[in-house]
């Protein structure tokens, strides 16, 4: 699912937790792209009617940017017709809640007329459908208020299904409508279950501080929590712009190509550079809405708002003005739109007028800063497992990203390594689970600092010009035994570092089989291809289009199949993966000749090393259980009903908080590992309190980690 679906269904954010499940089943939008150069030349666009001057204009330059720039030949009209009429109708409408089978009916007679209104700068079949949408809306918004105003009948054997994949459209309005009621029926079985717990415990502890409330109050409070939620929710989609609706339809355009070829709105823009950079330009502050209110989450420690101590967490900011300029009523804001609002230029300032939480209000002055967002930097320990083991976790692939970024990924982990070095570590892990990718240039650096000079990654434009970029540092910094962490969401450059220590068997790769994406991207900005004449228009937002794929140095492409682990390792929430395969329209593996390159001279023993690992893995409590909750994850996916009688939903609930428990002891059985920081990181530690205590909450976390603790063992094996 797109992430522009998430705005459209709202309700998937809502507090019942399977929901949440459901959604953790759509996280391609976890997956940070590859940016590398190249050039772009932008047609002349139609001059468009009034009124919907902006949306056409970004259609046509975005379509001529793809058909001059994406690395395949765009589908031809009666495809990409097919497919945006099926990605826009699957984002507005994800949870099959709002249209029926007849709505669905109605809108077909568009779907194969999308091509020529794309190319005719027309929206005719946007316009239906949101339409059709808002009147939907409108009517749930008061049936939401009117079922919720009595109670439901929790005695009734029925049951529910969440999983828009499992079900149809709804033939009916009447059809609708009761699945609306069931919906709001589980959401209150949630709330009623959690309240119910509560107040049972309480009892059993003799807990006097808990009031214990009959039945007939817990469910009035129950269904009164959920009308607030869905309140907010309604208001949230009360708030979508005609701009957000049509950035939605746009993405839908881009993604009818690929995957990853998308539409940026601005504020989209902004986000992903901080995403690629790992800093933003703030005051450093965490905000959330609470009930309306932009509050204060959490301050970043040496940022602006921390350094000013007039800031506190838990303040409301209620309005924001720029320097001296007019201040803007935030209360009621959409949070994006008042992130966008607090942002700015280092050096800049910005006027918050605050609400303290003694509800004194006053008026706070700051200076932006460069905020740097050290989760998302590389961060090395040491590791006394047998061996003295050095531990790199990596989450982004992190770069230069505008003139005031000045840190890269290559370059601090180049510093850990020498940092590791001095620590006589006799092997490293390299973490790279979770990491979702970013820069290849300098994933081509960071191969270099474990291999002598060789090529890393072919790429292949879509004039089937093939490039291999090297690293061309005269030889290794490191050349002890190797490990490279990985799981379903590693994806892009972590797949091209995992496939280049794997083809030069320089290492092993560890874990479950990675996302699968071996294509890569470019932004263009469409303010720089437009003309003088339509600068009343800007910003007009960025397109990120497929321009190349990448190869392995052996030939083949870590596209769709991604990269398979030396050792493959039971995972947990394998099951759960959605990785590039499960994609709309994802490009084909294929293969190209492998480039010339020498393998490492004293490669690991991979079958003895991967026999070893499966005598730990089959005899290992912790991997027991770990195989055990990859068992029943794939329950939970494959049955996702809910039953809506409180007693069997109950049963339900006792028997995945019983699991939940079982599956806790994970950790337990685990020896703790000892972890230490570096040298370095030390004397960091020693000069600030709160580095001091991040640190050593993330080394606690580490100790218990079953993959790392058996990738010390299997390093503890290598020559």
């Amino acid at each position: 699912m797109g992430k522009r679906a998430q705005c459209y269904s709202l309700f998937l954010q809502t507090m019942y937790r399977l929901i949440d499940y459901l959604m953790k089943k759509s996280r391609i939008t976890l997956i940070v792209l590859l940016i590398v150069t190249g050039g772009l030349i932008f047609c002349a666009v139609k001059r468009p009617g009034a009124g919907t001057e902006k949306r056409r204009v970004i259609m046509q330059l975005m379509m001529t940017g793809l058909q001059a720039e994406h690395f395949q030949s765009i589908p031809s009209n009666d495809t990409l017709s097919v497919r945006v009429f099926k990605l826009y109708l699957q984002r507005v409408d994800y949870l099959k809640q709002y249209f029926t089978q007849e709505d669905i009916d109605r809108f077909r007679q568009y779907e194969s007329k999308i091509a020529a209104e794309i190319n005719a700068g027309t929206f005719e079949f946007f316009d239906f459908v949101n339409g059709v949408l808002a009147k939907r809306m409108a009517f749930d918004t008061a049936n939401t208020k009117e079922i919720l105003a009595h109670p439901f009948d929790f005695t009734k054997k029925e049951d529910m299904q969440p999983d828009p994949v499992k079900l149809d459209y709804a033939k009916d309005d009447k059809e609708l409508a009761d699945r609306r009621r069931k919906m709001l029926k589980m959401q209150v079985l949630y709330r009623l279950n959690d309240m119910m717990n509560v107040q049972e415990k309480a009892k059993e502890t003799k807990d006097t501080s808990v009031k214990i409330k009959p039945f007939d109050q817990l469910e009035k409070e129950a269904r009164a929590a959920v009308l607030r939620s869905n309140e907010n929710i309604f208001q949230e989609i009360s708030e979508m712009t005609e701009n957000d609706k049509v950035s939605s339809f746009m993405d839908c355009i881009a993604n009818a190509c690929d995957p990853h070829t998308e539409y940026l709105a601005p504020i989209e823009r902004e986000d992903f550079d901080v995403k690629m950079s790992g800093q933003l330009e703030g005051i450093g502050a965490t905000l959330r809405d609470k009930n309306g209110n932009i509050t204060i989450e959490s301050i970043l420690p040496g940022s602006p708002a921390w350094k000013s101590g007039e800031l506190k967490e838990g303040d409301v900011i209620m309005k924001v003005a720029q320097d001296t300029g007019e201040a803007i009523d935030i209360q009621g804001m959409r949070l994006d739109k008042a992130v966008h609002l607090i942002r700015g230029k280092k050096g800049s300032k910005v006027r918050l007028t605050i609400r303290k939480v003694n509800n004194v209000v006053k008026v706070v002055t700051l200076v932006r800063d460069i905020i740097q967002i050290e989760e998302d930097y590389a961060h090395d320990a040491v590791i006394g497992q047998g061996k003295t083991i050095g531990y790199i976790h990596l989450p982004e692939f992190y770069t230069r990203f505008g003139e005031n970024t000045y840190r890269t990924c290559s370059e601090d982990v180049k510093k850990e390594i020498i940092e590791l070095n001095k620590e006589n570590v006799q092997g490293i892990i390299m973490d790279l689970r979770e990491n979702g990718g970013g820069s290849l240039q300098d994933v081509v650096k960071m191969v270099g600092l474990f291999i002598n000079a060789g090529p890393v990654v072919q790429i292949k434009g879509h004039a089937n010009q093939i490039q291999v970029l090297t690293a061309n540092d005269t030889g290794a910094i490191f050349k002890g035994p190797l490990i490279v962490l990985v799981n379903g969401y590693s994806a892009s450059a972590s797949e091209i570092f995992a496939a280049a220590i794997q083809d030069y068997k320089r290492g092993l790769i560890v874990g479950s089989p990675t996302y699968g994406k071996g294509t890569v991207q470019q932004i263009f900005d469409l303010d720089d291809y437009v003309s003088a004449s339509y600068k009343d228009l800007k910003p007009l937002g960025s397109v990120k289009i497929t321009i190349s794929k990448f190869y392995r140095i052996n030939g083949g492409t870590t596209q769709r199949d991604g990269v398979i682990p030396d050792i493959v390792m039971p995972d947990s929430y394998n099951p759960l993966y959605v990785k590039e395969k499960n994609s709309d329209y994802p490009m084909p593996w294929d293969k190209i000749q492998p480039a010339v390159y020498k393998t490492w001279n004293a490669p690991p023993d991979v079958d003895k090393l991967r026999a070893e690992v499966d005598k730990d893995v089959t005899h290992d409590s912790a991997f027991i259980l770990i195989n055990d909750e990859m068992i029943y994850n794939k329950k939970l996916r494959d049955h996702t009903e809910v039953n809506l009688n409180l007693d069997e939903f109950r049963k339900q609930q006792k028997d995945e908080i019983d699991q939940s428990k079982k599956f806790s002891a994970i950790t337990k059985v685990i020896p703790e590992m000892k972890i230490s920081p570096t040298i370095g990181e030390n004397v960091k530690m020693k000069a600030d309190t709160n580095e001091a205590a991040t640190e050593n909450k993330w080394l606690k976390q580490l100790t218990k980690d079953p993959e790392l603790y058996e990738a010390t063992r299997v390093i503890d094996n290598m020559q």
